[in-house]
Order: structure tokens, then C-alpha cells, then sequence
């Protein structure tokens, strides 16, 4: 019998036969092994194919969608969207689209698949999940986002650094020279009012400049006991100074307390809520309202916020009564990069760093807002249990002396301005304009000098670097620096170069016969 004509074509069918089912498993194998949807759908758009990447995507055993459609196991609209597609795909012969199902994205590749007379018989399909790539790259668009805008703060930051500089040059001359004025005129002339306009002018200004400053910089927190209503006066001033008239400013500050945090982060605080507040008060005006007081939170308040503990806190609130918040943004709005602001009006980071900054310190920011009927934001810092006592301004006498300075700016001005102020106090002065000149003087003349004041910022040769060439000469000579702006916060008493005290510009004459005075009694000890 094996020998038999048709035996041996049945064992050749067979063999054929075993070899296409080794195939089909093959790549049913490896269509069942891809990540990606794969099927193929009849005319009626029945399941015939599906691989196992289905059960992952709508829960449901491959087996159990074999011959139904897609309405017997999707929502009605998602499964009505699938099959327009279906049918697109049947008459157009291709279709290549984005779809959603659930919070997920997809890209679809379907294509009609014909018999031998060129008639559709059904449509096949590849689709690919791409939730993961879209969001990588809306991560990676995030974080050039973030690379943009902290190479802007940089830039800033640099930027007011040398206006900063500059700018305290010319306060120095402004104030200095009003202020040997308003000594030698007549008290009761009227041109002494005037020049006392001048100097409260210029002192407004100093303070201007370091608020600046101090929004700009970026520096580690320096966390310390501080009273959030001094921080908060200074803030509104520079609000006041850019907000239009139209907005009205009313504060109330009735709270004393000093919370731990870094000054430099409350004005930031206070000027982001204020800025915003104005925003949304630019086109009608109205009002802007802080207020500071003591509050007492207990557990019928600290329960509904986990970062919050029972205890004494100060409550600072920012209200306006501008346009606004849209109940559907409102628990966006601290979110990094939310803005309801036009393009280039604002960046998405104001609320996002404020609130940062406030969980820091372990309070807590609400917000309540109305479309129509302003905003107020809400915020509790907690009191450190250990207040102290509140060191309070006293004015001093003005401390004079009879030593020789080594006086060295390298614009004239400033230099004949701090010959004239420290000449009135008593004592014997030298200057010098440029730093070379001043090092050449300083090698011959070392000893007749009692100490020396010098700016940081000069060409040819830095103060600091003045001053480490002087204590190679003398090692014992006081030296003190002066500075309108350091990039650098500087510990004066961590300076392994022998300089005494740092002198902030623009010069008053109290500060600076104050530094003096006590820099020169210190070297006597």
C-alpha cells in the first residue's frame, strides 16, 4: 500500500498541510507577540484576526471578539467612530489618523485587502498606542520650557546685577552730595526743603534698586526669623510704583509675629499675588487689598489640610475685585505653566513658585474666586514658637574721628564725594582713583595709613584683589569693601583675605561712619 500512487500524493498533502499550520503558528506567534492592535475584519466588519493586544487595551479575551463587531464590546460612540473609520478604509483603499479610546492615544494604519477580481473583502489593521511617546515629548517640551525660562531669570539676573551697580554710583553722588547740603544750608530756608525732597527721592530709589535685586536673585534659602509685614511694606511700594492709578491700594498689617523663611521669597510671594491681582484689574481699575493679622487654627480648620497642624500661624490675604477666576481653572491655577494669560503676558510660574514656596514652610494657600467678582488668596505661615525681642531702629549720633583713610574709587566723583563726607567727620583723607595707583602709593606710604576703603568693582585690578595685595605689604591694615551689587552673598566673616566689613552702595553718611568707626576700634583690639 505505501508503495501506491496515492498514498505517496496523500503523504505529500498532508506534509504541505502540517507545513502551512506550522506557518499560520508562526505568525500568529508573532502577531500575537506585538504590542501593536493587529486584525483583519470581513466586509461586515466582523473580527476574523485579532492578537492578544486587545485583551490588554479593552479588557476582553482575543477569543470573545472573534466574529462580533466592534459595537458588541465598545462604547456605542467610540465603536460608531471605529467603524467610519472601517469603512473609509473599505472605499478609499487607506486611511492613516489619530484616534482616542479611554485616556489613551493611538495611530491607526488601515487598509482594504481585495480578492483576485479586485472586490473588497474586508480591511486590515495595525494600530499603535503612542500615549507614552506623546508624552515624552510634551515632557521634553516641558523641559525646554523650563531650560528657556530659567536662562531668562538668569539673564535677569545679571541684567539688574549691573544695573544695580551702576545705578548705586550715581545714588551715591545724588544722596551724598544732597546730604552735605542740606549740613551747610540753612535749616530754615526754603531750599532745605527741597533738597529734602532730593533725598527722599534718592532713598526711594536705593530701595527700588535692591528690591529689584531681590526679585532677581537666585540664591539658596536663607531661612530666618523675619516679620512678614516689614517685607510686605517695601513690597507694595514697588507695586504701587508700577500698578496704574486707577487700582487702589489698602493694606492692613495688625500682625507682629515672625515666621522662618527666607526675605527674599516673601517679597516674592507678595509681589506675585499683587502682580497678578493687578492684572486682572488693568482694563476697569478697582481695588487691591492686603492684609496681615494672628491667626489660631484648629482642628476644625487643619483637618481639611494635611500639611497643616493645629497651632499659631499669621494669615496673609490678597484680594481684588477684578474679573476673576473660571471655577473650571481654579484648581489648575497652581499648577506649573497654567496661565489664562495671553502669549507673552506671562509665563505659568507666579502661582506655581508661590505655592512651592509656601508648602516649604510647611502653611498653606486657598483660593476663592467668582467670574465677575474678584479673588482672594488666602495664605498661613506658621509662627515660630520662639520669637524674642524685636530689635527696633535707633537713631545714633553720627560717630566721628581723627584716623587717615586711604580712600579708592575709580569715578572721581564718588571719590571726592567720600573725601568730603569722611573729612567732616574728622578725619585726614587720601584718594584715588585708580586701583594701580592707589597699590604703587600704598607699597611707599603703607605706614601712614590707618585703614583703607576701596570699591569692589574696578578695571585693571578688583578691590578684593587691592586689598590681598595691601595685606601682602601690611598684613595688618583694615580694609573695608564697597559694592554696589555682589553676584555672590559675602560672609565677611569667613574672608580669609583680612577685609573687615562689605559697605552696600549707594553711601549714606550714618552707614558708612557707623562701619568705620567700628572697623577701626576692632583693629585696636
Amino acid at each position: 500500500m505505501k508503495d501506491h500512487p496515492e498514498c505517496g500524493a496523500l503523504e505529500k498533502r498532508i506534509a504541505e498541510l502540517e507545513e502551512q499550520l506550522d506557518r499560520q503558528k508562526q505568525v500568529e506567534t508573532m502577531i500575537d507577540s506585538s504590542t501593536d492592535l493587529i486584525f483583519f475584519k470581513d466586509r461586515q466588519f466582523r473580527y476574523v484576526i485579532a492578537n492578544k493586544a486587545h485583551e490588554q487595551v479593552f479588557n476582553v479575551k482575543t477569543i470573545d471578539i472573534i466574529g462580533k463587531t466592534d459595537f458588541d464590546f465598545m462604547p456605542h460612540d467610540v465603536a460608531e467612530n471605529f467603524q467610519n473609520s472601517d469603512l473609509e478604509a473599505l472605499r478609499n483603499g487607506f486611511i492613516s489618523n489619530e484616534i482616542k479610546f479611554e485616556d489613551r492615544s493611538f495611530h491607526v494604519v488601515k487598509q482594504r485587502v481585495s480578492d483576485s477580481d479586485g472586490k473588497g473583502i474586508g480591511i486590515t489593521a495595525v494600530i499603535r498606542d503612542t500615549t507614552d511617546i506623546k508624552r515624552e515629548k510634551s515632557e521634553k517640551i516641558e523641559l525646554e520650557k523650563k531650560l528657556r525660562q530659567s536662562q531668562k531669570l538668569e539673564a535677569i539676573g545679571t541684567l539688574a546685577g549691573g544695573i544695580s551697580h551702576d545705578f548705586n554710583n550715581i545714588l551715591t553722588a545724588i544722596l551724598g552730595y544732597t546730604e552735605i547740603a542740606l549740613e551747610e544750608i540753612d535749616a530754615e530756608s526754603g531750599v532745605s526743603d527741597l533738597l529734602d525732597e532730593v533725598y527722599n527721592a534718592g532713598l526711594r530709589a536705593r530701595d527700588l534698586v535692591r528690591q529689584i535685586l531681590a526679585f532677581a536673585r537666585q540664591t539658596e534659602q536663607e531661612l530666618k526669623p523675619i516679620r512678614v509685614d516689614l517685607i510686605a511694606k517695601e513690597a507694595l511700594k514697588l507695586i504701587r510704583s508700577t500698578v496704574p492709578t486707577t487700582i487702589a491700594i489698602v493694606h492692613s498689617f495688625k500682625s507682629k509675629s515672625l515666621v522662618m523663611a527666607d526675605p527674599t521669597q516673601i517679597h516674592q510671594i507678595i509681589m506675585n499675588l499683587c502682580a497678578n491681582a493687578a492684572h486682572a484689574m488693568e482694563e476697569e481699575g478697582g481695588t487691591l487689598k492686603v492684609s496681615i493679622k494672628d491667626a489660631v487654627l484648629g482642628p476644625q480648620i487643619t483637618d481639611h489640610y494635611p500639611d497643616l497642624e493645629p497651632g499659631f500661624y499669621i494669615k496673609l490675604e490678597v484680594e481684588d475685585t477684578g474679573i476673576g477666576i473660571q471655577a473650571k481653572n481654579l484648581d489648575s491655577i497652581f499648577e506649573p505653566y497654567f496661565t489664562t494669560k495671553e502669549s507673552g503676558e506671562g509665563t505659568g510660574l507666579g502661582l506655581a513658585v508661590v505655592h512651592g514656596i509656601v508648602k516649604s514652610y510647611g502653611g498653606e494657600i486657598i483660593a476663592a474666586s467668582q467670574v465677575g467678582q474678584g479673588a482672594l488668596f488666602k495664605i498661613y505661615l506658621p509662627v515660630i514658637k520662639s520669637i524674642g525681642t524685636e530689635k527696633r531702629f535707633d537713631p545714633m549720633e553720627v560717630l566721628m574721628g581723627s584716623e587717615h583713610i586711604l580712600f579708592v574709587d575709580d569715578e572721581e566723583t564718588i571719590a571726592r564725594l567720600g573725601q568730603k563726607i569722611l573729612e567732616s567727620l574728622g578725619y585726614r583723607v587720601t584718594i584715588r582713583t585708580s586701583s594701580i595707583e592707589a597699590l604703587e602709593l600704598f607699597r611707599y606710604r603703607a605706614d601712614i595709613f590707618d585703614i583703607v576703603i576701596t570699591d569692589m568693582t574696578m578695571p585693571n585690578m578688583t578691590g578684593e584683589r587691592l586689598s590681598f595685595e595691601m595685606m601682602k605689604i601690611r598684613p595688618d591694615i583694615p580694609v573695608i569693601l564697597c559694592t554696589g551689587y555682589s553676584k555672590k552673598i559675602i560672609d565677611v566673616e569667613s574672608l580669609e583675605n583680612g577685609i573687615k566689613a562689605i559697605q552696600m552702595k549707594p553711601l549714606i553718611k550714618k552707614e558708612l561712619a557707623k562701619t568705620v568707626r567700628k572697623v577701626l576700634d576692632n583693629a585696636r583690639l
